[in-house]
């Protein structure tokens, strides 16, 4: 009978020769440089932090502006001023209707009781203004929820309604 001997090695003992704190420490290392590898582009990109902040501040100007045009044109509305809001209308509108016409269009429209500037985006030379409305008419009052006002800026720089269009 012939007797075989294994020596059976204890798993345990024979773990990686590499400690877990010096596996975290590469790992470490590496997102490191992987991350410094990738933002090098970014590097070759100057930054103008004066420029950043005028076309910010601008843009919000421009904002403010064609808030402040809608809002005008809706108090000249509310007081009857139709001739101070004709002259917000945009110059393209002008060209195609007569003061006339825009007086027609207010014929038969109610009184504005409230009106609320929600939001407004500004693209270029385009910019939207939201709104809610609450007008009246015989004694009764109507919400209109989620209207738009489209305006459009002129050679001049000044925002406009583009009433028609």
């Amino acid at each position: 009978m012939i007797q075989l001997n294994f020596k059976f090695k204890n798993l345990k003992q024979e773990k990686s020769k590499i400690p877990l704190k010096s596996f975290l420490t590469y790992g470490f290392i590496f997102f490191l440089i992987l991350i410094f590898i990738v933002s090098l582009p970014a590097c070759s990109k100057k930054v103008d932090i004066k420029t950043l902040l005028e076309s910010k501040l601008t843009g919000e100007d421009q904002m403010n502006a064609a808030v402040g045009v809608v809002d005008n044109f809706f108090k000249y509305i509310q007081s009857n001023n139709l001739e101070e809001a004709f002259k917000l209308i945009s110059t393209k509108d002008k060209s195609k209707h007569s003061f006339e016409d825009f007086k027609n269009e207010f014929k038969n429209v109610t009184k504005i009781v409230e009106y609320k500037l929600n939001w407004v985006e500004v693209k270029n030379n385009i910019a939207e203004v939201g709104f809610d409305l609450i007008d009246s008419y015989d004694n009764e009052e109507k919400a209109y929820k989620d209207l738009v006002v489209s305006l459009i800026k002129e050679e001049d720089g000044s925002w406009k309604i583009n009433f028609w269009d």
